[in-house]
């Protein structure tokens, strides 16, 4: 059974933020980590990346073809994108409150619905898995956390994965229509 590893890009050089669309590119640090994390990654036939920088920057250090798709860019935060947590809830507090109760229910003026985004990273987690060959998706933290319950049935609230993270998956065909149905 092929191998998918699922790869969260490495430190940017903005953090502290939610960064959605913003696109930073990597710190040295990161750039460092990924080099150092993924150039002896195990036997990879094809990477799939979010275009965002930080993340292409990291799958450039994986030993594969790479291929850029839109849909596992990280979520659209609308206006909260690249703001810190504290300008959220000064500049929009009942929203705020309302996000923090119900986090994958309240979308941030201009995002993205939760919804509308775990639809579009499954189609691209298909596409990855139709493939059938061993393969390493580099994405966001959100992004990750969507393909983490397709894969595992894990709650995406719990999930998380530190930059650079890499988890690893192996998947029949028999697995593709059963986790990422049409």
């Amino acid at each position: 059974m092929p191998k998918l590893y699922v790869v969260r890009h490495a430190e940017p050089e903005i953090i502290g933020v939610l960064l959605g669309r913003t696109d930073p590119p990597l710190s040295a640090a990161g750039r460092r980590a990924a080099r150092e994390k993924l150039a002896g990654l195990p036997h990879v036939e094809r990477v799939y990346t979010s275009p965002l920088l930080r993340c292409e920057q990291t799958a450039a250090q994986i030993d594969a073809p790479v291929l850029s798709v839109e849909n596992l860019c990280e979520i659209q935060l609308g206006e909260w994108d690249g703001l810190r947590w504290t300008e959220i809830e000064q500049r929009y507090p009942e929203l705020a409150a309302r996000k923090v109760k119900d986090w994958f229910g309240v979308t941030p003026p201009g995002g993205e619905h939760w919804e509308s985004f775990a639809a579009r990273v499954n189609s691209a987690l298909r596409m990855a898995m139709e493939a059938h060959v061993p393969a390493a998706i580099v994405a966001h933290v959100a992004v990750n956390a969507v393909i983490a319950q397709a894969l595992t049935g894990g709650d995406p609230a719990a999930f998380n994965q530190p930059f650079c993270g890499v988890l690893e998956f192996e998947f029949g065909k028999a697995d593709v229509e059963r986790l990422c149905p049409k």
